[in-house]
């Protein structure tokens, strides 16, 4: 479990690099160090590229020091989707843990004909409704930053969670000035959180950069946990 939301927070990293005002999205590469507390505990690569007719979301977080005892090998997540006139859809989604076990893994396939989400998760079969909108962890970040770039706000999203449908609620924070391995940077700082919950995800989009994060960041009941911060950002294919 823990695993899984490591893998899952380093989603909420995911960027983009600047193009064409017109393009909902752009392929790009985006490395970060990840940390956890002050310590440095692994570093993550995130890509989103084309897939002949479909996009592809794919982040590859691998763990050191202390975080291998929660995440023992590297962490695989990948979502294709679809990029509709009213944003991405997801088609499948995998998160590998990393081990020989499956029992932290999760896959999932859309079928948006049926209205079913099914597959299986941590070991158990899922099959449930889709509701409007609804994304996958990491086609979510995809639709976040097609949002973002179009000049809209991410808004709430719908997002399945194992065998659940969670509502995540993105709200603007402030603007911020960062000092990063890439520069200086101008973001708007986002907060993406469920209500009721006391668990949040702060991060900070760089609008001169396509909406690139180049740094978000855990909290748990105000303490912070996982962080993650830009080392590297091109251009994809």
């Amino acid at each position: 479990m823990k695993a899984l939301a490591l893998g899952m927070f380093v989603l909420m990293s995911a960027g983009s690099v600047a193009a064409g005002a017109d393009d909902a999205l752009a392929p790009f590469v985006a490395e970060y160090d990840v940390r956890y507390g002050r310590m440095g505990v692994g570093t993550s690569r995130t890509e989103l590229s084309r897939a002949g007719s479909r996009w592809v979301m794919q982040s590859t977080t691998n763990a050191t020091g202390i975080a291998r005892l929660i995440a023992s090998g590297t962490l695989k997540q990948r979502s294709e989707f679809d990029l509709l006139a009213d944003g991405p859809q997801p088609a499948s989604y995998l998160f590998d843990d990393g081990t020989d076990d499956t029992d932290h893994d999760v896959k999932f396939t859309f079928d948006w004909q049926a209205g079913r989400v099914r597959g299986t998760a941590e070991d158990r079969a899922v099959d449930i409704a889709t509701v409007p909108g609804l994304q996958d962890p990491a086609c979510m970040q995809a639709l976040v930053l097609a949002r973002l770039r179009a000049g809209q706000e991410p808004g709430t999203v719908a997002m399945v969670e194992k065998d659940k449908v969670k509502y995540y609620r993105y709200t603007l924070l402030r603007r911020e000035t960062l000092k990063t391995a890439i520069g200086d940077v101008e973001t708007v700082v986002y907060r993406a959180a469920r209500d009721g919950s006391d668990r949040e995800t702060l991060t900070w989009y760089a609008p001169k950069l396509g909406f690139a994060a180049v740094q978000a960041q855990q909290l748990t009941a105000g303490k912070r946990g996982f962080q993650t911060y830009i080392r590297r950002l091109q251009p994809g294919n």
